[in-house]
């Protein structure tokens, strides 16, 4: 079980979601955006279901506003409609147009936050191998990984890309569930967790 106590981390945890929500456009949002201001990205809400990874006929950055679209290294990617697009775009799911504007949703998504499958590995090797850099860490995950893989034929839920690992420890480190510098992690002196099962 985890337990937080509620404190300044509240507020920060529900910025960095209120922040993600509030960076689209007509309901739209984009991964390199996100990630460019620091947000929680696509993975992580989409694991929330505070949006839908968008799939199928991929607004191209002019069509949705994105205020970044200028110097936007990727629009090119959208407007030419190049591979490697989908998924990058998303629209926000009602919940995620209400938790956008209602703090106590917000509140509610984050305390699930600390339940994703994810989450919850990171804050188990942290309780059982203390403070590491980030490098440690994927490796650690990755190694769990391909020891499931080679178990079952399959990573299932112990499966992770680098871009969700960033999201993750982005949110964590918000929520005050881990101490996140953008280097280095830590355990959070006092939190309690369960160890991780799959």
């Amino acid at each position: 079980m985890i337990v937080l106590e509620r404190t300044t981390s509240e507020v920060a945890g529900d910025d960095a979601l209120r922040a993600a929500l509030l960076a689209t456009d007509d309901g739209i949002g984009c991964q390199y955006r996100s990630r460019a201001g620091g947000f929680v990205g696509v993975e992580t809400l989409a694991a929330l279901t505070l949006v839908k990874p968008i799939r199928q006929r991929i607004p191209t950055c002019d069509e949705h506003g994105c205020p970044l679209r200028a110097g936007c290294r990727f629009a090119r990617l959208f407007s030419e409609g190049a591979a490697g697009r989908s998924g990058k775009k998303f629209r926000l799911t009602p919940l995620g147009d209400r938790a956008r504007r209602d703090p106590a949703i917000r509140r509610q998504v984050a305390d699930a936050a600390l339940t994703l499958p994810l989450a919850r590995r990171i804050l188990a090797t942290l309780a059982t191998r203390g403070p590491q850099t980030i490098f440690t860490l994927n490796t650690v995950l990755l190694d769990e990984s391909l020891a499931a893989l080679a178990h079952d034929g399959t990573a299932g839920e112990a499966a992770f890309e680098r871009g969700e690992l960033a999201d993750e420890l982005t949110l964590l480190g918000a929520l005050g569930a881990i101490t996140y510098d953008g280097y280095r992690v830590g355990p959070v002196p006092g939190l309690t967790t369960t160890p991780y099962v799959p």
